[in-house]
């Protein structure tokens, strides 16, 4: 009897054990296959797909985070040992315990986790001298040190949520047509406005408003502090706002990267003052070639900018107001060439100018019989277009 009573105790503790380890690591599975979690560094996300989350501290492999704080790392007889600014760490794998400079901590920031050495975040960003943030609802730990150059925390927060909704966009299944496209379908036209607002704006925008068209005006910071009125018109009747920078000058626009993205950054923050929308959508003074460096490439890139240039070119500023059919007809053969280049997406450049009013009519006119269909930038399907061929803009 006591034999009997025994053997059935044991095995109410084995189930008792099983049930038990199978509820946390479902709980622990579930934690890592939920919102997608972030590693940054400065002003960086860190490309790490792999990244666990065990008892609320977050884990990534030794070996990934290593090359981004320069951690020299060295195996022993199995021991994974790590010295960094007068501190030695040790992992022994047999054992699960880490040691810090000969002692033995209470709990183990090193795990190893199916075969692969996983460290704690934010022991080891703190135990070398960063500081860290955590933006919980974009769950994300940003490593920083203050005498290193990088964004605000407000900045960083929208860059991260800016970056996540690319990356859920990209995600996405492309939908399959259940025919093929016809080859009779003309591609889509973008015309856009550099340099206002100003008087030639409010002609401009009146011609798509009797037309049903909605454009994308890139704005000057200078002129939107003069003409807030339009600024707010446009936004009104539907157009797309972006910057054009707030002088122009590309002495000083382009004068180091920190000019660039100030001038970036202060004209956005007008568009959003004046029409209650933020943007990040911007048109750099003379094209992105060769203007924009490999670090002002990067550096808008990683503050969640997008910039556009264009497929066609139509010079309406080379030309007076009796001239404005040039402008038609250059209009006519870019689109034209983008369309035979296999463009389906084609971005036309126009200025807010008394020449352009002129030309405007006939060009819709020629773009609508031709059967290109109008469009106007949308911020949640974001073409890439720009000269740097820069996915990342």
């Amino acid at each position: 009897m006591k034999r009997k009573f025994l053997i059935t105790a044991i095995a109410l503790f084995i189930c008792t054990l099983f049930l038990n380890t199978g509820k946390s690591n479902a709980a622990e599975t579930s934690e890592n296959q939920s919102t997608q979690r972030y590693v940054a560094l400065h002003d960086r996300i860190l490309p790490f797909q792999d990244i666990r989350v065990t008892e609320g501290d977050t884990k990534v492999p030794l070996a990934d985070i290593a090359k981004y704080l320069y951690l020299p790392v060295e195996t022993d007889k199995d021991i994974t040992i790590i010295r960094k600014r007068g501190i030695e760490f040790r992992f022994d794998p047999a054992t699960g315990t880490t040691t810090k400079d000969g002692k033995v901590l209470a709990w183990s920031p090193i795990q190893q986790i199916d075969g692969i050495t996983y460290i704690s975040v934010k022991y080891i960003a703190r135990e070398i001298g960063f500081q860290l943030e955590f933006f919980q609802k974009e769950k994300t730990i940003r490593i920083y040190r203050d005498n290193y150059a990088h964004m605000n925390h407000d900045d960083f927060q929208q860059f991260i949520h800016q970056y996540r909704i690319t990356q859920q966009e990209a995600a996405k299944p492309k939908p399959t047509p259940d025919q093929p496209q016809s080859s009779k379908t003309k591609p889509n036209v973008y015309l856009t406005f550099d340099d206002g607002p100003n008087q030639y704006t409010t002609i401009n925008m009146q011609t798509l408003k009797d037309n049903e068209i909605k454009g994308t005006f890139f704005f000057l910071g200078k002129h939107m502090q003069t003409h807030p009125s339009i600024v707010k018109s446009a936004s009104k009747e539907g157009h797309y706002i972006g910057s054009h920078s707030m002088t122009h000058d590309k002495d000083l626009v382009y004068k180091s990267t920190e000019a660039l993205l100030d001038e970036m950054k202060e004209s956005t923050g007008l568009i959003q003052q004046i029409t209650g929308k933020s943007t990040k959508l911007v048109r750099v003074p003379y094209g992105s070639k060769p203007h924009v460096t490999p670090d002002m490439q990067k550096q808008l890139a990683w503050q969640g900018y997008k910039m556009w240039d264009w497929d066609v070119d139509s010079n309406d500023w080379k030309y007076k107001d009796v001239e404005y059919e040039k402008i038609i007809e250059n209009v006519k053969n870019g689109v034209v060439q983008a369309e035979k280049a296999g463009d389906r997406d084609i971005v036309i450049l126009l200025h807010d100018r008394s020449q352009t009013t002129k030309a405007l009519p006939d060009i819709i006119n020629w773009l609508r019989h031709e059967g290109y269909q109008f469009k106007t930038y949308d911020p949640q399907h974001h073409i890439v277009q720009n000269f740097l061929h820069d996915k990342a803009l």
